[in-house]
């Protein structure tokens, strides 16, 4: 069986541009003053990274940083709403998840730099948050790399088994997705379907490349499913 790790905007979704407008109100709220994202990336980061990264660009100090971010995430998780006309599925997702739900060689799960709350209101919107029992967010921890091993082991106690790094694969949008695996062993698969153009990934040199997710049988030999 094959743990499969899904990232979501980019790669599952759409990019969704609102996502700034909440990050924006909710350091406007917390810090008193307008606050900008421009110049921050998003691609392949967590959330706690684009407070943080933010906030460094208000010129906060470090301490500040540190006591804003819990608060800024708690307020984040109340107000960041998603609506089906804001969401959409990135093309072929739809087909291709139809037929991974059914396959018994494979568990899909998300890997993904968003908290857990706004993970699943983002899927709930596009109506596929039912195909992911579990993953691994931004909530988790700050450091992309560190959230591949606990979606193995919540893998592990929602399948009663252990996936190796052969045995998972992560699927993404952004270089992050590509290198956060590779301390694990894991198979990664880039799909040019959000922001970081086909080259820049296949320069990290991801284990699979693709256009995008429209081919099937293509994706499932990819990986070896």
């Amino acid at each position: 069986m094959k743990l499969l790790l899904f990232d979501i905007d980019g790669t599952l979704l759409k990019p969704i541009y609102s996502g700034r407008q909440h990050i924006e109100a909710v350091l406007e709220q917390l810090c008193g003053k307008v606050i900008s994202t421009e110049g921050v990336a998003f691609s392949g980061r967590t959330d706690p990274q684009i407070f943080e990264d933010t906030l460094q660009l208000a010129s906060y100090s470090a301490v500040e940083i540190k006591e804003l971010i819990p608060d800024a995430l708690n307020l984040y998780s109340d107000i960041a709403t998603y609506f089906p006309d804001e969401v959409e599925l990135t093309n072929g997702v739809a087909e291709l998840l139809e037929s991974l739900e059914s396959n018994k060689n494979v568990q899909l799960a998300l890997l993904t730099g968003n908290i857990r709350v706004t993970a699943y209101r983002k899927l709930s919107a596009a109506q596929v948050d039912h195909l992911f029992p579990f993953g691994a967010f931004g909530c988790d921890h700050s450091d992309r790399a560190q959230l591949p091993e606990i979606a193995q082991i919540r893998a592990m106690t929602y399948c009663g088994k252990s996936f190796s790094g052969e045995d998972t694969v992560i699927i993404g949008d952004s270089v992050h997705d590509v290198t956060c695996g590779r301390g694990i062993g894991a198979l990664s698969v880039a799909v040019a379907t959000g922001f970081t153009s086909y080259h820049d990934l296949i320069s990290e040199n991801p284990s699979v490349i693709l256009r995008d997710l429209t081919n099937i049988s293509e994706f499932c030999t990819s990986i070896g499913i």
